[in-house]
């Protein structure tokens, strides 16, 4: 029997994932949660100095086969990247 899980399941980083924000939850509306609770797929990309080099957290674009299980209620979630990344693969497929 297939469990609201098994989607989130499909991401590579889910056994090692801590956050508590999922876009591949289909009960994503009903969650909540700081913007740190966010899956990397959801967040901007933040960049930040620490001693004299630069990191950028967030901003991942997701893996083509894993926009195609978002589901559609989500695609509002995911970062822009991520969704101008989803615009394309949408054109592609109808041309």
């Amino acid at each position: 029997m297939k469990t609201n899980i098994d989607n989130p399941e499909r991401c590579s980083h889910f056994s090692v994932c801590s956050r508590n924000l999922c876009v591949l939850d289909y009960e994503l509306k009903f969650r909540t949660g700081k913007n740190s609770d966010r899956c990397r797929f959801m967040r901007e990309p933040k960049k930040a100095k620490i001693a004299g080099k630069e990191f950028v957290s967030g901003g991942s674009v997701m893996p083509d086969v894993l926009l195609n299980f978002v589901p559609s209620e989500n695609i509002d979630s995911l970062n822009e990247a991520s969704r101008e990344r989803l615009k394309e693969l949408s054109s592609e497929s109808h041309t």
